[in-house]
């Protein structure tokens, strides 16, 4: 074997040692993630400690400090993740609405489906209430509420929406929708339709009363 055959050996098995090690990080990350989730959707954040969360997966101890702080950062993680998905199933809905009342109520139905249809995240969401909140203004949430002012725009533009203040229209919108499905998930058994219906019908009875811009 020449010199060079040999390098080019060495630079491939680097590579290939490499990729594994990246390959088992994200793995590694992304088991404490999951662990996570279930820990906090069973228990919540009050009560949970990061000895629960490996407790869930393979991994050492110690090794949970090699990707996160501390509770406080992998319980924001977590959120990131779903906060990340429900923007991904919000994309196109609002966009395709061609009234004000297809626009809140595909925005509403989104987020009140994604919170229901999956028994852990429905967990999370019952179990998590205070956290959640005090991350309203953590930069991955606030890109949501950036998504949805985008969206709130665009459909003034395009009369779907009357010309009224998006900035305030938009944290009403948000609020709104979290604070009825607090509500929501705290009863037993849980009406979704009549969640969706409530929120949809209160926007819609209040945007026509709201000033329109100057």
């Amino acid at each position: 074997m020449t010199e060079q055959m040999m390098a080019t050996a060495l630079r491939t098995r680097g590579s290939e040692r490499s990729g594994r090690r990246e390959q088992s990080k994200a793995e590694n990350r992304a088991a404490l993630l999951k662990a996570a989730r279930s820990v906090f959707a069973e228990i919540g954040y009050g009560a949970a400690g990061v000895r629960d969360i490996v407790r869930r997966t393979d991994l050492a101890s110690g090794t949970f400090y090699n990707y996160f702080k501390d509770k406080d950062e992998i319980f924001e993680a977590v959120v990131r993740e779903m906060s990340v998905e429900l923007m991904q199933r919000h994309r196109g809905g609002r966009a395709r609405a061609r009234t004000a009342e297809e626009f809140f109520r595909s925005h509403i139905s989104t987020y009140i489906n994604f919170v229901v249809d999956d028994p852990e995240i429905l967990a999370f969401g019952r179990n998590n209430v205070t956290p959640i909140r005090m991350m309203f203004e953590k930069p991955d949430l606030r890109s949501m509420a950036r998504q949805l002012y985008d969206d709130v725009s665009a459909a003034m533009e395009r009369g779907v929406l009357p010309d009224v203040d998006a900035a305030y229209l938009v944290p009403a919108l948000s609020g709104v929708v979290f604070e009825i499905s607090v509500a929501m998930v705290a009863r037993d058994p849980i009406d979704t339709h009549g969640a969706i219906e409530f929120a949809t019908r209160l926007m819609m009875g209040g945007i026509g009363n709201l000033p329109k811009r100057t």
